[in-house]
């Protein structure tokens, strides 16, 4: 049982073997020695609760948060390498993509695409009307994304155009899982899972 965040955790990301990262509700983010459940380090420089993480190459973590901000962290020396600014309501989501790239799920019913190289926004995905709240990497450098707004949009990044929008579900949508042979699972408030057919 590792101990040390003084609020509720919201989000976790596996980093690599043996380290682990946990966000929270208290504003930070911790680094645990999964060998013996130490604490290795604390990543603070959000003003809200850090509700999304995803690793990333090169001994770097994402975190989003409720101060609409992305930190990018290097958990190796716990030193914060840029903030990623652009979205105006509370980042819900995150995941890496190919390329260098981050996508951030918003309050603000947009995604964006990052290039973690230099934290300059790429693209500006928007077509969802509230929040976004889960994203899902698919192949052939496509993204799903999961809304309050009870759908699903599929998106190309490589024009940043909306290939399909799958619609089921009669709540907010608030988990995505990709699936073999091209299928993807959604979860939603409404108690159901959906298993979609991507081709």
């Amino acid at each position: 049982v590792l101990k040390g965040h003084s609020d509720p955790v919201a989000c976790l990301a596996a980093l690599d073997g043996n380290r682990l990262a946990s966000g929270s509700w208290d504003n930070s983010v911790v680094i645990w020695n999964l060998a013996d459940g130490t604490q290795l380090a604390k990543l603070e420089g959000h003003r809200r609760a850090v509700w999304s993480l995803a690793a990333l190459a090169d001994g770097r973590l994402a975190s989003g948060s409720w101060d609409n901000s992305v930190i990018i962290w290097s958990f190796e020396d716990s030193k914060q390498l840029f903030k990623l600014q652009g979205h105006t309501r509370p980042v819900w989501s995150l995941v890496a993509l190919d390329g260098g790239r981050l996508a951030s799920g918003g309050g603000d019913a947009s995604i964006i695409i990052w290039n973690l190289a230099d934290g300059t926004q790429l693209a500006k995905l928007e077509g969802h009307t509230s929040y976004v709240q889960c994203l899902a990497v698919l192949d052939g450098d496509r993204l799903a994304s999961g809304s309050r707004d009870r759908s699903i949009i599929i998106w190309s990044l490589a024009d940043g155009k909306q290939l399909a929008k799958l619609e089921g579900h009669t709540k907010e949508v608030l988990s995505l899982a990709l699936l073999d042979g091209n299928r993807l699972a959604s979860g939603s408030d409404d108690k159901s899972i959906i298993i979609w057919n991507l081709a």
